[in-house]
């Protein structure tokens, strides 16, 4: 080749190496950009990883939530369905048995305090008093005053009882007031008073009263006179 040509294809190399040059300055720079976005992207990727860890933890929060819900729906339905089913049958029962012993206590008063064989009484499930004579009942304004009284403290010495039995832990449950329990009652009536209070075992009794008689059979008698509305004691 003479020197012309060898500067011509001389030429020709140092051309394809400039396009080269900028191809692979247009690769490096593609590179680049490349490279950022891939950073860009891995950046976004921890990003999502946080979110996905996030979201799994809220997701599993929601779901012990869901049990939990799940869970007191089943227990509130149980407590619908039985407990409270159940509950009301066990008040029921201890009404049953509150009422029985009221009842049978309430009897046993009654029939001591007035020992007549054609009247009776006795407690219905409301615990109401129920008054008969020749197996009728008859209503409780058409008693005579002595048999009101009776009825009277025979159901305050039964619910006394009951009270006492059921709630043992009761603070007043050796103290009981009586007040005016003799009221229309005969001398013979009164006497059986001395015999309740010894029958009801409690350890003190305050009676308020007007009976003369009944200061024969207590251990301490305080007077109370009253003037112009104002009450001293004696």
């Amino acid at each position: 080749l003479n020197l012309n040509e060898k500067i011509a294809n001389f030429s020709d190399v140092e051309k394809k190496f400039s396009e080269l040059s900028i191809k692979l300055n247009a690769i490096k720079s593609e590179e680049n950009n490349l490279r950022v976005k891939i950073e860009r992207l891995n950046t976004n990727v921890e990003h999502f990883d946080k979110d996905i860890e996030r979201f799994d933890r809220e997701i599993n929060y929601i779901k012990e939530i869901k049990d939990k819900l799940n869970r007191n729906r089943g227990l509130r339905n149980w407590l619908k369905d039985h407990f409270l089913i159940l509950l009301d049958t066990i008040e029921n029962h201890v009404m049953l048995r509150i009422q029985q012993e009221f009842d049978l206590a309430f009897q046993e008063w009654f029939n001591f305090l007035l020992e007549d064989e054609n009247i009776m009484g006795r407690l219905d499930e409301k615990f109401s008093p129920i008054i008969e004579t020749n197996g009728y009942e008859i209503d409780f304004e058409d008693l005579s005053g002595g048999e009101k009284t009776s009825v009277a403290l025979a159901y305050r010495l039964a619910l006394n009882k009951v009270i006492n039995d059921f709630m043992s832990d009761m603070n007043t449950k050796d103290f009981v007031i009586l007040d005016e329990p003799t009221d229309g009652f005969s001398s013979e009536q009164l006497d059986k008073l001395k015999d309740v209070l010894d029958q009801i075992n409690i350890k003190q009794i305050m009676i308020v009263s007007h009976e003369s008689k009944i200061e024969t059979f207590v251990d301490k008698v305080i007077r109370i006179n009253k003037n112009e509305n104002v009450s001293h004691v004696l």
